[in-house]
């Protein structure tokens, strides 16, 4: 049985997307014959937490943490045959220093902005380009675009039925992540609370986002304001628009062809929405510092219509069909085999 490291980073800085979605694929690498998975964590007690509920073996690095005490750890953990990491900011010498402990290393990263020193760098969003394999190792291998977006299987379950849009908008979700993304809630709050016809509104802000509980409700006394949930693929199905980050989750409410609005809540996402928007028609409201919450009025008032939700979603679905598991898997058999 191969043994797989996974080395990721989340929290309040970071958001949890990348702890969420690595752990959903390495139980489903687990799944298939391997032994059982070994994280390497940087983040707060609660990613640990997270990742330990889930029935990993994890080790926590603190946020920040340098190449020094990562090297210390990876010492006692001894080699691995495929160390696969999701994570901002996995530069250069990281991704050498894990080379070091691992027979082969495979990144899982959303912009292909940094240079490469992998053998697979996979990426599962459409991008402008990605330039930056010019300077990085010849050998790497590129695998890019919504056919790779590593889709959790219960996602992909929710799609399996038919989707009846209403005739109204009833329920608006709005998911961002689980960084400090207030001002993204509160202006999305703030534009739903101007809608002649008040639809009912959740608000999923990630693990630790209940912070803003207080204020939220003081723009809509009636929202239901969450932290981290377990049943996310449900509400996407069940609401009738989602304001969403312009991260993964975006990819995870076209599969479902769930009518969307973007927020980009980190810098980076700025042109992922961009492309996506280009491609599949979802609007791109900006980031969230700069968002207007007349832009969200405006943006769900043109979506009143249960016509133009219904062409939305068609090109939604028509954008992501949920695989990347199995292709990325694939690929990272290949690796495996060849070694």
């Amino acid at each position: 049985m191969s043994r797989l490291l996974f080395r990721t980073r989340g929290g309040p800085t970071q958001g949890w997307g990348n702890v969420v979605r690595l752990a959903s694929f390495a139980a489903w690498c687990h799944g298939r014959g391997h032994s059982d998975p070994v994280f390497l964590a940087e983040g707060p007690e609660e990613v640990r937490e997270y990742l330990q509920h889930r029935g990993f073996e994890t080790h926590l690095l603190a946020d920040g943490a340098s190449l020094a005490s990562e090297q210390a750890l990876l010492e006692g953990l001894g080699p691995v045959d495929l160390c696969v990491v999701e994570m901002l900011d996995v530069g250069l010498e990281r991704q050498r220093l894990l080379r070091r402990y691992a027979g082969g290393l495979v990144v899982f990263d959303d912009l292909c902005d940094q240079v490469f020193d992998a053998d697979l760098v996979v990426c599962g969003q459409s991008l402008p380009n990605h330039s930056n394999r010019l300077l990085g190792s010849p050998s790497t291998r590129y695998l890019v675009g919504p056919d790779y977006f590593l889709c959790r299987p219960e996602f992909l379950a929710q799609a399996a039925g038919p989707r009846v849009h209403r005739p109204a908008i009833g329920e608006i979700l709005v998911t961002m992540g689980g960084g400090d993304y207030a001002t993204g809630y509160l202006k999305a709050a703030m534009g739903i609370a101007a809608l002649e016809n008040q639809p009912h509104t959740t608000f999923v802000l990630g693990p630790g986002g209940l912070r803003i509980d207080d204020q939220l409700r003081e723009i809509l006394p009636d929202a239901t304001v969450l932290g981290g949930v377990d049943d996310l693929p449900r509400r996407l199905w069940d609401c009738d628009v989602v304001i969403a980050g312009a991260g993964y989750t975006k990819l995870e409410a076209a599969l479902l062809g769930t009518p969307l609005l973007l927020i980009s809540a980190q810098w980076h996402q700025i042109p992922l929405a961009k492309c996506f928007a280009d491609a599949c028609g979802a609007v791109d409201l900006g980031y969230r510092s700069y968002v207007t919450p007349e832009a969200v009025t405006g943006a769900l008032q043109e979506l009143e219509s249960v016509g133009a939700r219904e062409q939305l979603a068609v090109r939604l679905q028509e954008t992501v069909d949920g695989r990347g598991f199995e292709r990325v898997y694939s690929a990272m058999t290949d690796l495996l085999i060849g070694a």
